[in-house]
């Protein structure tokens, strides 16, 4: 639908046909007309390029949590992968934007009939907006955790690594130093720390493993789980969304292929 919709709205306001001037008369130019086709279509087209991202990240994901329950190398490969989809989200999210804030093209406020479908086009659409952003929270949020947790797990390494180490003037039962060069650091903290996955101190969730079995429940899933509830939130609201473009094009001369 959001594909044909794109094609569509590109063709809503036609281009003047090789015709005698005085027929320039019968063609209708509107506001609706043209912000359907300056900006809503190019909307809907950035719109559908954030919907492809999101769903890739779904896999990504999915292959991090195989990966975090068999030990394998392989899931920082996963987080890399999932790194790289937060650029295109974040510029298409601002493209978007700009395009649905275009002063020249919305008016403040509805005086025609016109105005007011084109103003409700552009809210539908920021309410897809603003969906796609919450997904994009989750994959940053994912992303930005786990990295910390890495730093984190490294700073714990040196920290080892000095504990080893004779410092002068710690000789005999003098202790104070080494302590002091330990430093109050805290411990790593993995994904999903804060009241997720189980503390460090605790044996990792046997269920993380790869048995083979169906895995009843997962805590890691909730990443996957959360972008799955976004999509369907998605799917709602660019209906309605769509539905209002298919009602406008008519008035511009235009149809959705198929109809």
């Amino acid at each position: 639908m959001w594909i044909t919709l794109a094609m569509a709205v590109s063709l809503a306001t036609p281009a003047p046909a090789a015709t005698p001037l005085k027929t320039i008369e019968h063609l209708h130019v509107s506001p609706l007309c043209t912000g359907l086709r300056q900006n809503i279509g190019p909307a809907i087209g950035k719109v559908l390029q954030n919907d492809n991202t999101i769903a890739q990240s779904r896999p990504l994901l999915r292959g991090y949590v195989k990966a975090a329950g068999t030990d394998s190398g392989s899931k920082d490969l996963q987080v890399s992968r999932i790194e790289r989809l937060i650029t295109p989200l974040v510029k298409n999210t601002a493209a978007i934007e700009k395009l649905l804030n275009d002063p020249y093209v919305f008016p403040k406020r509805a005086i025609s009939d016109s105005d007011r479908q084109l103003l409700e086009i552009r809210a539908n659409l920021q309410e897809v907006v603003t969906q796609q952003k919450r997904a994009l929270d989750v994959i940053s949020g994912f992303v930005d955790t786990e990295q910390l947790g890495q730093m984190q797990a490294a700073g714990s390494e040196a920290i080892k690594l000095t504990q080893t180490h004779e410092i002068p003037g710690a000789q005999g039962g003098d202790s104070s130093a080494r302590d002091a060069a330990a430093g109050p650091t805290p411990p790593p903290s993995e994904i999903l720390n804060a009241g997720v996955s189980s503390p460090p101190q605790i044996a990792p969730d046997p269920r993380l493993r790869d048995s083979g079995l169906v895995v009843g429940h997962n805590p890691l899933d909730i990443f996957d789980q959360a972008i799955a509830e976004y999509q369907q939130m998605l799917q709602t609201s660019e209906g309605r969304a769509a539905d209002l473009v298919v009602k406008a094009l008519p008035l511009c001369g235009g149809r959705v292929p198929g109809t």
